[in-house]
């Protein structure tokens, strides 16, 4: 072999050597870390954590008590009838008859009780003493119902969750 050729040679060896040198020095920390996370590891049990079983059972608890709880509507159906309405926009609200009266909500103002009336798809905000067109004139509004004076007498008007009183 020629001089040069064993210079070659002598080079590409020395070269494999200090690589292999130099990964050694780079995987050692890394094996070192390795062996760390392999201890501390070889304790831990998969599905036994106490916290996250007492988590889910506190959960299914609930979840159970919420599966039981029933409602119970006595009376005041109208209540929950106004909020799903106002909610969707439809309800039962859009399957009533348009042409009739129907007393929306009444409200307490200073002294007096305000209502509103909703007729023919039109809402009217009224107090007492305010004649509608084609209905008549409002005699008393409180709490619980809505006297209009109409041509055939005095008909009431049940504000919402109370039962109609004529």
């Amino acid at each position: 072999m020629s001089e040069r050729s064993v210079t070659i040679w002598n080079l590409v060896v020395g070269f494999c050597i200090v690589s292999i040198i130099a990964m050694s020095f780079k995987l050692f920390p890394m094996n070192k870390k390795f062996n760390r996370l392999k201890d501390r590891s070889a304790d831990l049990q998969f599905g036994t954590d106490k916290e996250l079983e007492n988590i889910i059972s506190y959960l299914e608890g609930r979840l159970k008590d919420r599966s039981d709880f029933q409602f119970a509507i006595e009376k005041t159906p109208m209540l929950l009838t106004n909020v799903l309405s106002l909610s969707d926009g439809g309800g039962r609200k859009a399957r009533r008859n348009r042409n009739a009266i129907r007393v929306a909500f009444v409200y307490q103002r200073d002294e007096h009780f305000q209502a509103q009336i909703d007729y023919r798809g039109k809402a009217f905000t009224v107090s007492v003493g305010d004649t509608l067109p084609n209905i008549g004139k409002i005699n008393l509004i409180d709490g619980t119902q809505v006297l209009i004076q109409t041509n055939d007498g005095v008909k009431s008007y049940p504000a919402p969750g109370f039962e109609s009183s004529s």
